[in-house]
């Protein structure tokens, strides 16, 4: 059954969005939720939530617990919610929590504007509550399906939270949006593993424990012959839309995706074709870095199985300079986002509006600065790769990656007089210098030497203190923490591609304290 219509009735808008963005068939049914995720007025849910299972969520944010959903004189019961959001996301109920509603967990017929699961995202990584909106639309114009996403004013128990975006969940409902068949395995990223691991199923028959499609395309990935991996790849992986889905990760820097930090993302298995297909998630912070290479260090393994293939690298980069050219137009993305915009003004206060009316303008920014960035990247030659005499070369062209709100990043001489890369820890750093290089096959050794002084560890941190790694490996040793005086650090690595992008990285991960890297002894090494 659908919510309960205490009065009217509900008026479905076509609005033709399919996987790849354009107008549908005229026979092709109208998609279910289209009507909430046309333009028009920005809805009002209520959502209320009995004291006693507001303690229930106080306990475990995480558990599932019966609410009441209205929207106008539309009343869903017994809907299921619970708290959502990981680092940097989550608020508490007091607060203005993202959250889950499931309208038929508890009520198995129950939909929404036809839809089973919708998510509410706080958008506080996004404060003009629009990036997930523009990267959906511009991965399903690329061909890729993503979820249909628009905004919602929200209260809870009679509390104004304030604008939300809304995103739809990843179902049956979604699933039919793109596939033909809905039966095939959909897997969550959300124990944090990438498809060498097992990972969360969260649609699909069969027992839960067994996962030979994703088995399978790890096989494939991890193939050392570069033509046999080519052919393996071919036959489990949906490639044409993986190349865009890649590109797109990258073209609009979403930094906590897969590619770039498997993170972020669903794979779907297809019973149609028999391959997989990913698909994006937690666009809420995109364009962060505006010179993030259009080339750069593939963390998920997947994509860096495809990149460091001749033929995959190429087909990317023919992908991605035609996908730039159709979809990277500065003046309709601007324009979407002023639109976006306009949209909320009559829902929010005009202290409100003005403060989104400023993070757009800033998101605005940064999409001008993204597509000067890689206009002028793509116009540039293939660079050589480095070139290592006696074995030996210094790295140069260090730049800063995620400086600390409230400590320091600088190029300066320390008390020792050595000219250093310096971080200076806030409360919670994770910072580092980098520089790129292009090299050839081979094994390799990043050293050089680090001192700390008063570094303080970071909670529920995998990783401490100061040291050199290599982007997409994991470091091996422990970092420095406390205070240490010069020390030799080293990363060894292994490229087997030819002309390979590699980011050599000085971190600090620390609550408090300075490390210092001493730029004259930072030297890439080829081990014979």
């Amino acid at each position: 059954m659908s919510c309960l219509v205490v009065a009217g009735a509900w008026l479905a808008t076509a609005l033709g969005q399919g996987a790849g963005g354009g107008s549908q068939p005229t026979a092709t049914p109208p998609l279910k939720g289209e009507g909430l995720f046309a333009a028009n007025p920005i809805r009002r849910l209520a959502i209320e939530i009995p004291p006693e299972e507001m303690a229930s969520l106080r306990r475990d944010a995480r558990e599932f617990v019966p609410a009441t959903v209205r929207e106008d004189q539309t009343v869903c019961r017994e809907v299921a919610v619970h708290l959502k959001g990981s680092t940097g996301s989550f608020r508490g109920l007091d607060d203005k929590p993202s959250l889950t509603l499931d309208f038929a967990r508890f009520q198995r017929d129950q939909r929404f504007h036809g839809l089973r699961r919708i998510y509410l995202n706080n958008s506080v990584e996004d404060p003009a509550c629009v990036n997930e909106i523009i990267g959906s639309e511009l991965f399903r114009a690329a061909g890729v399906p993503a979820p249909r996403v628009t905004r919602v004013e929200v209260t809870l128990n009679g509390r104004r939270l304030g604008l939300y975006v809304l995103k739809e969940g990843f179902t049956e409902d979604f699933l039919a949006s793109a596939f033909r068949r809905v039966e095939g395995n959909l897997y969550d990223t959300d124990w944090g593993h990438d498809v060498d691991q097992r990972m969360k199923r969260n649609l699909g028959r069969g027992p839960r424990d067994e996962q030979s499609d994703l088995d399978a395309l790890a096989a494939a990935a991890q193939e050392p012959d570069p033509e046999r991996r080519w052919q393996r790849l071919s036959g489990v992986l949906d490639l044409d839309r993986f190349l865009s889905f890649m590109a797109m990760e990258v073209m609009i820097c979403h930094r906590d995706g897969y590619c770039l930090a498997r993170n972020n993302f669903r794979i779907y298995h297809d019973p149609e074709t028999g391959r997989m297909v990913f698909l994006p998630h937690g666009m809420d912070q995109l364009l962060g870095k505006s010179d993030l290479p259009w080339e750069p260090h593939m963390a998920g393994l997947v994509a860096r199985a495809v990149m460091e293939l001749p033929e995959g690298r190429q087909r990317y980069r023919e992908r991605f300079t035609a996908l730039f050219g159709r979809l990277f137009d500065v003046a309709s993305l601007t324009n979407r986002v002023n639109q976006l915009v306009g949209d909320v003004r009559a829902s929010v206060s005009v202290s409100e509006f003005n403060a989104i009316a400023a993070e757009a303008a800033a998101v605005c920014d940064r999409l001008r600065q993204r597509h000067a960035f890689l206009a002028d990247e793509l116009r540039r030659p293939e660079p050589a790769p480095v070139a290592l005499p006696a074995g030996v070369a210094k790295p140069g062209s260090w730049f800063k990656v995620d400086d600390p709100l409230d400590g320091r990043m600088d190029v300066a001489r320390d008390a020792d007089g050595r000219q250093s890369l310096h971080i200076k820890s806030g409360a919670t750093t994770a910072a580092s210098w980098r520089a790129r290089v292009l090299l050839n096959p081979g094994r390799y050794r990043f050293e050089g030497k680090a001192r700390v002084a008063a570094v303080r560890r970071l909670p529920n941190s995998r990783h401490q203190g100061a040291a050199l790694r290599v982007a997409g490996e994991t470091r091996a040793d422990a970092g420095l923490e406390g205070d240490v005086p010069w020390r030799p650090l080293n990363f060894d690595f292994e490229i087997r591609a030819a002309s390979t992008w590699v980011e050599l990285i000085c971190e600090l991960r620390a609550s408090g304290g300075d490390a210092w890297f001493d730029l004259d002894s930072l030297r890439l090494v080829k081990i014979q």
